[in-house]
Formats: C-alpha cells, structure tokens, sequence
C-alpha cells in the first residue's frame, strides 16, 4: 500500500515537473523579444522603454554621444529574465538579447545586420557606419526619421574592413560633388589626398629600390660595403625628406 501511494507521488511529481517546464517553454516561446535585463536606477525622468542608457556622472541616463563607450544596454517592456529589484525610480535595462529599441535614420538606411550606436538624439540609435562602440545588431530594416526595431543588444566596441572606410570616403566625396557649394572644399581634399598619397607611395617605392639596388651592389662589390652603406642612408634620407615635404604640403592645402 505504502509502495503504491509512494509511486502514486513520484508519478504526480514527474507530471508537475513536465507540466512546468512545458508552461515555461511555451512562456518563452510566446515572447517575441527574448532577453536578460536588470533592474538599475535611472537618473533620467524621461528615460523610457527603447531607449539606449549609458552610465553618466548624474548616473544612468538616455545616450546622446554618437558611438558612446558607456554604453550599457536598452530599457526594455517586458524581458524574460531579470534580476534585481524593480523600483518607481528603476528600469529593465536589456543588456543582451533581443529588444525593440528606437532608432533614426539621420546615418543611414539601417539594414538586417547592421551594427547599431547611440546618436547626439537622446537615447535614439542609429547605423554604425565607423569603428568605435555599439549597442548591438539591428535585427529589421529601417528607413524612417524615427521608429522602433529589434536589436540584439551586445554592447562591444566594434571595426570594419579597410575596404568597407575607403568606400564610405568615397560615398561622401561623391555626395560632396553634388551640392555645388561643397565642390572646391571637395577638390582641395582631393588634391592634398593625392599630394600626400601619392608623396608617400612615390617615397616608399624608391627606398625598396634603392635597398634592393645596394644589396645587390654590396653582393657584388663588398670591398666597397661602407660606401654603399652612407649612400644608402643618404638616399634614405632624401626619400623621406621629399615624402616629408609632400605630407606637409597636403597637409597646406588643407588648411589654407
């Protein structure tokens, strides 16, 4: 009798287990933005749910520096786990996972992908389109003057690929030649890119050929290695006393 109730109690027992875990599975999946959040004190009165915070001298307020290093995540609605005490003066801030956040488009059109930053609006996000600090991944595209999306919120100090700058310098020196109010400005940094660029290339060839050219010369004649030598080190010296003078001219034409 004892071993049947017993077996009775560890059937009920198993059938609570399950029936739990099934509730919370199905909790989770219900929710459209999982994520981990805490409850922080806010010191900004007009902080809201979408905001990105960052930590301030005042304490946690809405971001308003473009790629802030004091980033700390986004006041979410309704996060699946959170820890701390929740207060009249706190905030679920989301510090990773998924949430709606608020963005702009003043950077860009945001794609799927995307990184995404604070900007100078308080604590509006927008396309990351350098290297520097970010709150995490836009989730959505997004192409309005302000709106909300989902990001998966990962703050972390982001780069791109040389190839991903040189084509964002080039984009904005083709926008700059449209507005013809901004084409001589274009033109001069232009030119001292050129100056400059082309000092140093021009600068560096010719001390791998004057390098090659005395290893060869010293291999062939090494009786004469000391005077090769010095007329190395002159010829190093004129190279990067002319590719000095260029940078420095580039440097000129920008300024004036």
């Amino acid at each position: 009798m004892n071993k049947a109730m017993g077996n009775i109690k560890g059937n009920k027992l198993t059938l609570l287990i399950f029936g739990g875990i099934l509730i919370a599975s199905r909790i989770v999946l219900a929710q459209e933005l999982p994520s981990v959040a805490r409850n922080l004190e806010v010191a900004d009165l007009q902080a809201e749910a979408g905001n990105i915070v960052s930590q301030t001298e005042q304490g946690l307020s809405r971001s308003n520096i473009p790629y802030d290093e004091n980033i700390v995540g986004v006041a979410g609605e309704n996060p699946i786990i959170v820890f701390g005490k929740k207060s009249t003066t706190t905030l679920s801030i989301v510090t990773f996972g998924e949430t709606l956040t608020e963005v702009t488009n003043i950077n860009g059109e945001i794609k799927k992908g995307d990184f995404v930053t604070s900007s100078d609006r308080p604590g509006v996000g927008q396309k990351a389109t350098e290297p520097g600090f970010a709150v995490g991944k836009a989730m959505e595209d997004f192409n309005q003057e302000e709106g909300r999306i989902i990001v998966f919120v990962q703050p972390q100090m982001i780069t791109f690929p040389s190839t991903a700058i040189l084509g964002r310098v080039a984009q904005e020196i083709i926008a700059g030649l449209k507005v013809p109010e901004t084409i001589p400005e274009v033109i001069r940094y232009l030119s001292a890119l050129l100056i400059g660029g082309g000092s140093f290339v021009i600068g560096f060839l010719s001390f791998i050929k004057s390098l090659r050219e005395g290893v060869v010369a010293v291999g062939r004649n090494p009786l004469a290695k000391k005077s090769i030598q010095t007329a190395m080190i002159l010829n190093l010296i004129g190279v990067s006393t002319l590719t000095i003078a260029g940078l420095g001219l580039a440097l000129f034409v920008i300024l004036y």
